[in-house]
């Protein structure tokens, strides 16, 4: 019965974290694995947690890449998701062989650097979108993502070097987010990662994520969206600093 009563409060706030992410995503464009994963992680192990999130992450990015796919460098796209093949296989090793506290340490640190990492580099530097550079980015995408999920800083920092507008930023991310969660999912599936709970969480949590995100589309008009998300940088680095706790602890 104990038993049982856990896996119910970490269906819970599994679900409820997926769905806060997602909301947050898709008036951001990134967040959602950002904001669960560390509510998620205080009740489930980290390597868990990053399978569900991945599967979960798979379902999401699919659905706004239809949202915004008309948007997309589809070039760019291409040569990322490329560059996400062998970054995945190398994120795998990691997830196998890397302790549990230095994954959340490595996800809290990666949580910060995704806030000051925004906030140093935008509008303070540019770069012409290059081959290698999308290259580049695809490969750390794919192993970050892969081992930990949280691979949106990576491209976001490419994205405002860049100079992406905003609807060049959601639909360019959204693509490469949802063809690197296949690349990402097929590497952890080859590697016999997926167990039965991993694969029954993730099927929990991937209607509460598709909820929260639609619910997000109609707004993005009706609010201030500069503040939002300077609440979200907040509640990002509130999260970040959950993970570092646990980690450390």
């Amino acid at each position: 019965m104990h038993s049982a009563r856990n896996m119910e409060t970490e269906l819970l706030i599994s679900m409820l974290a997926w769905f806060l992410g997602s909301f947050v995503c898709g008036l951001c464009g990134l967040g959602a694995a950002i904001i669960a994963m560390p509510f998620m992680i205080l009740v489930l192990p980290v390597q868990t947690v990053t399978m569900v999130s991945c599967l979960t992450a798979l379902g999401l990015t699919g659905a706004m890449a239809l949202q915004y796919m008309k948007y997309c460098r589809k070039k760019t796209v291409l040569w990322m998701a490329l560059g996400a093949v062998p970054g995945a296989l190398t994120g795998v090793q990691v997830l196998q062989n890397v302790s549990e506290h230095v994954l959340e340490l490595g996800i809290g640190v990666l949580i910060i650097f995704c806030v000051a990492g925004m906030q140093f580099f935008q509008n303070r530097l540019k770069i012409r979108e290059r081959t290698a550079y999308s290259l580049l980015t695809g490969f750390l995408g794919g192993l970050v993502g892969t081992c930990v999920t949280i691979d949106g800083p990576v491209v976001a920092i490419y994205g405002l070097l860049a100079g992406w507008n905003p609807q060049l930023f959601l639909g360019t991310t959204s693509l490469f987010f949802f063809l690197r969660s296949i690349v990402s999912c097929s590497v952890q599936w080859s590697a016999g990662l997926y167990t039965e709970q991993i694969l029954t969480y993730a099927l929990w949590c991937l209607p509460l994520s598709l909820l929260g995100f639609y619910l997000s589309v109609p707004l993005l008009r009706r609010i201030n969206v500069t503040f939002f998300r300077s609440v979200v940088k907040v509640i990002i680095v509130f999260a970040g600093c959950l993970c570092l706790y646990k980690g450390l602890a």
